[in-house]
């Protein structure tokens, strides 16, 4: 028999064993572990060894508090100059040097066969923009290039066989994770946009590089396609910095028993999918208010890496949203802690001007009857806003 067929089988036999530890959170969503994504960061961190950094990847770092970061290095180390890293690295580069980011590359894994299967993960009458970006007509069929190296990657490293033989780590992060998230959380969004998934789709992430320090973490909001529509999605990295250890059967901690940002993140990265659609057909006219993203409010969002008037704009809706769907179930404790991290640690000043504005949109469903056919009016207040009201923000919550 081909060496490389038992290679592949043995591989496909592994997969389909860690594919198993997914978690039913409710009717409406899971948290689980994507062996593509997993083996993208692996191949990644050996990447940056040739390409310096991505993301919070950097060349030169000890990732020792993060266990699967630092062990799958090791693991892996012996591919660093493989042919099959060397292409990755290249096109990594690539894509990197014009998106600036690997968002992208986790919405393209996503919509993917787990690893070693090939193909899309659903077949659709139409591929539409499968790497999420559009800032480019070349990402896709880099991705897509990128997908084949993993791929190859996976077989050739046996990647499989590592994440079954640690299987148990990821089953006990999983465990974390999933006592921290509100089950009900879905349902209560669903109710306060007025609209509806057919399904969430939550993923941890050990092998996603975060730089050393407290309150460390990452969070990003892919999409999946499927025959019944758009699946919000998310994928998070470890929060918690833990001790280094011998081995990774020695660990007790995993890096994701961390309630408040479980809390914060799971709605958070979800949210982007209720909101971002709806304000694609503004982008001009948001652009136009730019001027509103005055030099004392950049000065306090950029701490928090929200730059630019359109990400301004999108994650304080997103972040109203958290707060009011707070309100909206009667949780009032849980409205104020989000206001405290809203707007006291992350300077989402405008957010006390949009909740007094929102009230309009949830006393009066039988006008607006979701969040879509307010969209409009929100816009219209954001351009009646002028540089003055905005410092006038500042002033008053920047030590809020």
């Amino acid at each position: 028999m081909n060496k490389m067929f038992i290679v592949f089988l043995l591989s496909l036999i592994s997969s389909v064993l860690f594919a198993q530890h997914q978690l039913p959170l409710s009717t409406k969503g899971s948290v689980g572990v994507s062996t593509n994504i997993e083996t993208y960061f692996f191949a990644e961190k050996l990447a940056v060894e040739h390409i310096g950094n991505y993301v919070f990847d950097i060349k030169g770092v000890d990732y020792s508090h993060q266990p699967i970061v630092y062990f799958g290095f090791k693991h892996f180390s012996n591919y660093q100059n493989d042919p099959v890293i060397i292409r990755a690295a290249e096109i990594l580069k690539e894509i990197r040097d014009t998106l600036h980011d690997n968002g992208p590359i986790f919405n393209y894994l996503l919509n993917q066969k787990e690893f070693p299967g090939a193909g899309p993960r659903f077949a659709l009458k139409t591929d539409n923009n499968p790497s999420g970006s559009s800032m480019n007509k070349n990402v896709d069929a880099l991705l897509a290039e990128l997908t084949d190296s993993l791929r190859s990657f996976y077989v050739k490293a046996d990647v499989g066989r590592f994440l079954a033989e640690n299987s148990s780590f990821y089953k006990q992060a999983l465990q974390e994770i999933g006592k921290d998230i509100n089950k009900d959380i879905f349902l209560h969004m669903e109710k306060w946009y007025g609209q509806k998934f057919p399904f969430y789709e939550l993923y941890i992430s050990p092998a996603m590089p975060i730089t050393p320090g407290d309150d460390n973490y990452r969070g990003v909001g892919p999409q999946i396609d499927s025959p019944k529509g758009k699946i919000p999605s998310m994928v998070v990295s470890s929060s918690k910095m833990l001790k280094l250890q011998n081995s990774l059967a020695d660990y007790h901690e995993f890096g994701f028993d961390n309630e408040p940002v479980t809390s914060f993140i799971s709605s958070h990265e979800i949210g982007h999918s209720f909101v971002n659609p709806l304000l694609d057909q503004y982008t001009t006219s948001i652009k136009a208010d730019s001027a509103l993203y005055t030099k004392k409010l950049e000065a306090i969002l950029s701490t928090s890496n929200i730059r630019g008037w359109h990400v301004t704009v999108i994650e304080h809706l997103v972040r109203l949203g958290e707060i009011r769907i707070a309100v909206s179930v009667k949780n009032d404790k849980e409205a104020e802690r989000l206001r405290k991290l809203h707007i006291g640690e992350y300077n989402c000043v405008l957010i006390p001007l949009l909740e007094a504005k929102i009230i309009e949109y949830e006393r009066n469903h039988k006008k607006y009857p979701d969040f879509k056919s307010y969209v409009p009016v929100l816009m219209a207040y954001f351009q009646g806003l002028t540089p003055e009201i905005i410092d006038e923000q500042v002033r008053l919550y920047v030590n809020y």
